[in-house]
C-alpha cells in the first residue's frame, strides 16, 4: 500500500485510529494525522512517518487543508458516549462535513469513513445486514452516527467513499468492550443482564478490523460501498462478559435489565463526575438487542475474512491485558 502521497487518519489519538495509524506507519506510509489535543499524541510522535497537525471536527475552520497533498483519509475521529448532544453533533455530524469538504477541496483518491453497526439502533431484526432499516435509539453517538452517514452518502458521487459499519471493538487497547468493563469487574462495579434477557454482542477483534479498513482503502470494488465489519461470530452478551470475568478471576451476578438500568444510570454519573466518557453499556438497551450480523458482504466483494479467530483473539486480549496490569494477580497463559 505504500504511496509517496501521505494518507490522512482523523481520530488517531482513539484506540481504533491509533491501531490503523501504527500498522501503517510500521508498513512505511507517509501518514498524516488530525490531533485536537497534543498531549495526547506522545505515542504518535514516537512513531516513524508520522505527520502531526492540529484540528478540532468541532471547529472546521481548524482543518483548512489538513488533506492537501493526500493521496486517502481515513475518517474515524468520533465523539463517543456522551449524553452531550451538541458536542456530539459538533464532532460527528459538522465534523465529518468538513472532512468530506477538505477531501474533496484536495481531490483525493479515497475516503473511508468508520461509522457503528449502533446506527441500526435497536432493531429487532433476527439477522441484521447492510439494507436493514435502521431505527430510533435515543443515544447521542448512535443519532449522530447516523445523521453523518446520510451526510457521507450525499457526497458519493462527488468522491469515492467506503462506510465501514464496525461490530464491537473488542481486544488490546479497545476501552469500551475491554477495559472498562474489566476495569468496572474489578471494582465490583458490573453485573450482566440474565440469560433469558441477554441480547448478542457482533464483535471484531481490533487486527481484524484493520485489516479490513485497509482492505478497503486499496480494493478496487470498495467505493461506493457499506459494510459491516464484524468477525462473524456473535456471542451472547452474557457469556462475553463471563469470559472476561473468568481473565479477571471475578464472578458475575447475572441481574434483571430493570435492575441493571437503575444502576447504570449511577455508573454514568459516576464517570461523569470524574471526567470520564461514559461506555456504551450505560445504556442496557444496547445490551438486550438480539440482532446477529455476519461479514457476508465484505467476504464476498473484497474476499475479506478475519484472520485472528475468537479463541485467539479472546487469548491475545488476556495476555495484553495482564501485560497492562489490568488483571490483578492474575497470569495470562502463556502458549507460546
Amino acid at each position: 500500500m505504500e504511496s509517496p502521497k501521505p494518507i490522512l487518519v482523523t481520530g488517531a489519538t482513539g484506540s481504533i485510529g491509533y491501531a490503523l495509524v501504527k500498522r501503517i506507519s510500521e508498513a512505511g506510509q507517509s501518514i498524516r494525522v488530525v490531533v485536537r489535543n497534543p498531549d495526547r499524541a506522545a505515542n504518535l510522535r514516537s512513531m516513524p512517518n508520522v505527520d502531526i497537525v492540529l484540528g478540532d471536527l468541532s471547529q472546521p475552520d481548524s482543518l483548512r487543508d489538513c488533506a492537501e497533498g493526500c493521496s486517502l483519509v481515513y475518517h474515524c475521529a468520533a465523539k463517543l458516549s456522551s449524553p452531550d448532544w451538541a458536542g456530539s453533533y459538533a464532532t460527528n455530524v459538522i465534523g465529518t462535513q468538513a472532512v468530506i469538504n477538505e477531501a474533496e477541496r484536495a481531490g483525493v483518491e479515497r475516503l473511508v469513513y468508520t461509522s457503528t453497526i449502533g446506527v441500526y439502533g435497536l432493531s429487532k431484526a433476527e439477522n441484521i445486514t447492510e439494507e436493514t432499516p435502521w431505527t430510533k435509539y435515543n443515544q447521542p453517538y448512535f443519532i449522530t452516527k447516523q445523521d453523518a452517514e446520510r451526510i457521507v452518502w450525499k457526497a458519493v458521487d462527488q468522491l469515492p467513499i467506503t462506510i465501514a459499519r464496525l461490530g464491537d471493538v473488542i481486544g488490546p487497547g479497545q476501552y469500551t468492550w475491554t477495559i472498562d468493563p474489566i476495569q468496572k469487574m474489578n471494582r465490583g462495579l458490573f453485573q450482566p443482564p440474565l440469560d433469558s434477557e441477554s441480547g448478542f454482542l457482533n464483535p471484531v477483534y481490533i487486527d481484524n478490523l484493520v485489516d479490513a479498513l485497509l482492505l478497503m482503502g486499496v480494493h478496487p470494488a470498495a467505493p461506493g460501498q457499506i459494510f459491516n465489519v464484524v468477525d462473524g461470530t456473535p456471542i451472547r452478551t452474557g457469556d462475553y462478559f463471563r469470559r472476561l470475568a473468568q481473565m479477571a478471576g471475578k464472578q458475575l451476578t447475572p441481574l434483571p435489565a430493570i435492575l441493571l438500568k437503575g444502576a447504570s444510570t449511577i455508573l454514568m454519573g459516576y464517570d461523569l463526575l470524574r471526567g470520564r466518557e461514559t461506555s456504551f453499556y450505560g445504556s442496557i438497551d444496547y445490551l438486550l438487542r438480539k440482532g446477529k450480523i455476519y461479514p457476508n458482504k465484505i467476504r464476498s466483494l473484497l474476499e475479506w475474512t478475519p484472520a485472528v479467530p475468537q479463541e485467539e483473539a479472546f487469548r491475545r486480549t488476556e495476555q495484553w491485558l495482564h501485560q497492562e496490569g489490568y488483571l490483578r494477580g492474575r497470569q495470562a497463559e502463556d502458549s507460546g
